[in-house]
């Protein structure tokens, strides 16, 4: 209230000075352009000059506003288009989530054009068709997505290496991941996709070059990664054991190669060993056996060593029977005694150590083993009712072993 009490003062003053002025001097003003003239006195002059000057800064200052009001509009207009799109991409990323395939290839694919994320838009209409079965519209939006944005290639071949590798096209994953790699070999999920690459195709030579890679970047944790070096070098063993024509030697040099912790593991000794007794090795493979036990008393191990044939089989039973000595209390040792002595030729002692072995643990192994022995001795009756009761639980049989003849 004061200021405007204030305003009106100092208003009502200045009028008063004008006023005064005017009275005292109006003034005189002549304007003349060619045969035109124009008279008046000062103040006047100056009102007309001021009413022009504010009716030409009007005129601009409306202009500009007018111009400025179609900015916004279409300002207004692209941020509406833009929002639209971001709702129906935010719409087809949920209908893949459900499983709406194609809707959500629809939906996304429409509004790739004016998305801010068009790459995302593709990629996923991409894992829609995939997931459609439509292998010809995945590839065509993956090269929709690679031409979007730039420096996406490998986002975009990670992606289709990874729906290759879903639908069981481990070879075209491999290419895809290799000119990948190039690019991104630091990448973890590039090592993530050629482990399962290398593991769809059994190349488990491979695999394990590939170990040092995965340990280095964290790939997996520590007990899955030492999982995966004993699978891959068993499985090599056996793969290669199979191989037409392969040597003890080859073998042998394939061993070699092993990492250490394979090398090391009882079951991966024991993976070898049945290679090199498959390939008829029975001498390398006692003396790996053997060595072995030394190291780890392995349940498995042990039983191999009865099923090997070593070139001396009386040194072979001192070498187990020195064993018992610690582990008189130990079933699957004397079950690789009885048949060790079998390989001697000593019966009774065989018989002692099976029937030792049942009295410890009930083994379709034993009963099997002792039954066939005391048929050959000549005791039927107890040797069918050792067969009824282990045989049946014995679906590969029995190794072929000396028996007694029976006179």
């Amino acid at each position: 209230m004061k200021r405007v009490f204030i305003a009106s003062l100092l208003i009502l003053l200045a009028s008063a000075a004008l006023v005064a002025a005017i009275e005292f001097d109006p003034g005189y003003l002549l304007i003349s352009y060619g045969h035109y003239t124009v008279e008046s006195s000062v103040w006047i002059g100056l009102g007309v000059f001021l009413l022009f000057f504010f009716m030409i800064y009007g005129f601009f200052s409306v202009l500009r506003r007018t111009i400025n009001g179609g900015s916004a509009l279409s300002g207004w207009l692209s941020g509406r288009g833009h929002r639209r799109s971001q709702k129906q991409t935010t719409k087809g990323i949920i209908s893949f989530i459900e499983g709406n395939w194609r809707l959500s290839q629809r939906t996304l694919s429409r509004a790739a054009a004016t998305s801010e994320t068009p790459l995302l838009n593709y990629l996923i209409a991409a894992r829609a068709s995939h997931r459609l079965g439509d292998e010809k519209e995945t590839r065509a939006f993956l090269k929709k997505a690679e031409a979007s944005t730039t420096g996406a290639s490998n986002a975009v071949g990670l992606t289709q290496a990874e729906l290759q590798l879903s639908s069981g096209q481990f070879e075209q994953s491999l290419a895809t991941l290799t000119r990948v790699r190039r690019n991104a070999s630091k990448q973890p999920f590039v090592l993530h996709l050629l482990r399962q690459v290398y593991e769809g195709l059994n190349d488990w030579q491979a695999l394990l070059a590939l170990i040092p890679e995965l340990k280095k970047h964290s790939v997996l944790s520590v007990e899955k990664l030492d999982d995966l070096v004993l699978e891959a070098s068993q499985k090599s063993l056996v793969d290669a054991a199979k191989t037409r024509g392969v040597s003890a030697s080859q073998l042998e040099k394939l061993w070699a190669q092993l990492p250490k912790a394979a090398v090391k593991n009882s079951e991966t000794v024991a993976c070898y060993a049945d290679q090199l007794i498959a390939l008829g090795e029975m001498q390398k493979a006692e003396k790996l056996i053997r060595s072995q036990l030394k190291k780890d008393w392995d349940r498995a191990l042990i039983s191999r060593y009865g099923k090997v044939e070593a070139d001396d089989v009386a040194k072979q039973l001192i070498h187990a029977e020195n064993w018992l000595k610690e582990r008189n209390n130990d079933a699957a040792l004397l079950l690789c005694l009885g048949r060790i002595s079998l390989r001697n030729s000593l019966w009774g002692k065989a018989r002692e150590y099976f029937e030792n072995s049942l009295k410890l643990e009930k083994s379709a192994e034993v009963y099997g083993e002792l039954a066939r022995l005391l048929a050959h001795l000549g005791e039927v009756e107890k040797s069918n009712d050792y067969f009824q009761r282990g045989l049946i639980l014995l679906p590969d049989g029995l190794i072929d072993l000396p028996m007694p003849d029976n006179k």
